[in-house]
């Protein structure tokens, strides 16, 4: 049996068939910003970004004075939290952004090609690493075409600007490849192989991370020899791992104060508060196929049935791990890769290096179920045939049936959040000195990304853009005076789950605080669970004067809102298609 057999083959060609569709999927979201970058055009103020080429990923760096500038320009909204930082070092990565906008910034369709020649890179090393440890049999075939079917890739591949976790899990398999053949063999202490690509992958992104999952869970479950030797062998990657952390952190790079992104090493208590609800969601995602950014809209006893399939899959599965160290590698590797990706609010597209393991470990439960050294007879026989099926029916089916959907997923959040009303506001006819207000957008990070869309695509960008408040929940809204109006939403004027990302539940809101900005003050009224919920808006012109320039979102496209008149109010939904009238009494 070769390696490129035709399994393999069909599974390669499965894989790149069903990630076809993400060659329509255009640039979304962040790939505006870093078109902006890397072409010189952007609005947005960069970062100190040192080591890191185009500073691609340094969203906000901690430094008030720049939020502020960000606030004023409504590239951020006024309730960004001053010290949030989220910046990332991603030098790799960024260099393979840097050819796309360099060498065919017009042309999207040429930058997912690119990013599909990673897709089937990641595969075929996918494939190579089954086969080293599965060995030639049908454990490595079951192992092959769950990886390639993995819904789990579908967004990592299709975003341009995810395209770092792609690069990142190549090398962890590549690190994992040579860790394995090097202790098969010479059983040195230094591997360099493995220790270059471990070092290569912490480059392209914080998702190479989870090599130190799989090493740890390689040295207990699969590795020979007296306890002391395999945890030395551990030493080289220790040793980078702790240097990239001292030289990220000595560069400025890292996460706080985002209720999105939350850093062990900088606030530890606070991670694992939300270690183990996003961990269960995260489980539930590899095994049962429910992507976990669907979470929220499920009733929390999501968590405990994820839980229950997985104890009963263990039970079931208890004589293969008994007796085959391969199963409790894969099984331990994937389970330990979601302890660092649970640093943020659970996606799909964090699983994509728990796959490797997952479709390691159900290769081969895959492999005893089929060949009947699961379950001798009876009423276990009977589940394990039932929890085979239904693995084959989710990993296989469902999950093959996501994976372009999954694809495609970024193109649908643009299009239906922002991408149809930024390139339809009318922004040509606004007077040098008026600002746009757009009270209500479904994004908070919607005039930043408002305004790549508008300068990627050659249309006329404010020199700022205030947003008021976001989401999806309808506003009420009532003048008090030529100067000032209050916006109430009985849920938040944002929403602190979904969109927590620039200001997290550690720096709630307290009724009487307020936000000065120039040519607005914010003072914050009313509060629920520590997010504003009424916030008065005070400006330093008549709101009626040609200052300023109010719209609203509705139905993916910006129109202007007429203000009602002193002591009334005005409702705002997004299904509106035009302002309100003043509500009776």
């Amino acid at each position: 049996m070769t390696f490129f057999n035709k399994p393999t083959q069909w599974a390669l060609l499965l894989g790149l068939l069903l990630a076809v569709p993400s060659l329509w999927v255009g640039m979304q979201l962040d790939d505006y910003f870093h078109w902006g970058l890397v072409t010189q055009r952007s609005q947005v103020l960069q970062t100190v970004s040192p080591a890191s080429p185009y500073g691609l990923f340094s969203f906000v760096d901690g430094n008030p004075a720049r939020v502020m500038d960000l606030m004023n320009l409504g590239l951020a909204p006024w309730w960004t939290y001053p010290q949030v930082e989220y910046a990332f070092w991603r030098p790799l990565t960024e260099v393979t952004h840097g050819l796309d906008y360099s060498l065919w910034p017009q042309y999207p369709m040429l930058m997912h090609v690119h990013s599909l020649l990673y897709f089937a890179l990641m595969l075929w090393c996918g494939f190579r690493l089954f086969k080293l440890i599965q060995g030639e049999s049908t454990a490595w075939i079951w192992a092959v075409f769950l990886f390639a079917l993995s819904y789990t890739h579908g967004v990592p591949v299709g975003w341009l600007a995810n395209r770092n976790a792609v690069l990142a899990v190549i090398f962890v398999i590549l690190t994992l490849h040579y860790h394995h053949d090097g202790r098969e063999t010479d059983r040195g202490l230094l591997n360099l192989r493995a220790s270059l690509c471990f070092t290569l992958g912490l480059l392209c992104g914080e998702m190479a991370v989870t090599a130190g999952a799989y090493l740890f869970a390689y040295a207990v479950f699969l590795e020979k020899g007296s306890w002391r030797e395999r945890m030395f062998s551990l030493a080289p990657y220790v040793v980078i791992g702790a240097a990239w952390l001292g030289m990220r952190s000595l560069l400025g790079y890292g996460a706080s104060g985002s209720g999105h992104y939350v850093d062990l090493f900088q606030s530890p208590l606070m991670f694992l508060q939300v270690l183990v609800g996003r961990g269960l969601d995260l489980l539930g995602g590899l095994f049962w196929v429910i992507p976990p950014e669907l979470g929220s809209g499920l009733p929390e006893i999501r968590r405990p049935v994820f839980l229950l399939l997985f104890l009963i899959l263990l039970w079931l599965s208890w004589p293969l791990l008994q007796s085959d160290r391969r199963a409790r590698f894969w099984l331990a590797g994937s389970l330990f890769c979601l302890v660092p990706v649970a640093s943020t609010i659970p996606h799909s597209r964090l699983l994509i290096a728990a796959s490797v393991g997952a479709a390691g470990f159900l290769g081969l439960f895959l492999q005893a179920w089929r060949s009947g050294r699961l379950a001798g007879s009876g009423p276990t026989k009977s589940l394990t045939a039932i929890m085979g099926g239904l693995l084959l029916v989710l990993q296989l089916g469902l999950s093959s049936l996501l994976l372009p959907m999954e694809m495609v997923s970024m193109r649908i959040v643009g299009d239906n959040y922002l991408n149809k009303g930024a390139r339809a506001w009318d922004l040509g006819d606004i007077p040098r000195g008026t600002t746009p207000i757009l009270i209500n957008p479904p994004l908070s990070s919607a005039g930043g990304y408002i305004n790549g869309v508008r300068a990627y695509l050659g249309l006329p960008v404010a020199s700022k853009t205030w947003l008021l408040a976001s989401g999806l929940q309808p506003l009420s809204l009532t003048v008090l005076n030529d100067y000032t109006f209050d916006l109430y939403s009985k849920e938040g004027l944002y929403d602190a789950v979904q969109e927590g990302v620039l200001r997290g539940p550690q720096a709630p809101f307290a009724v009487g605080d307020s936000v000065q900005l120039a040519g607005m003050i914010v003072t914050v009224m009313e509060v629920k669970r520590g997010v504003p919920v009424r916030a008065r808006y005070q400006f330093a012109h008549p709101i009626t004067s040609d200052y300023y320039r109010f719209s609203h979102w509705n139905s993916g496209k910006v129109t202007l809102c007429r203000l009602p008149a002193k002591n009334q109010s005005i409702e705002l939904r997004v299904d509106s298609t035009h302002c309100a009238e003043p509500e009776a009494g």
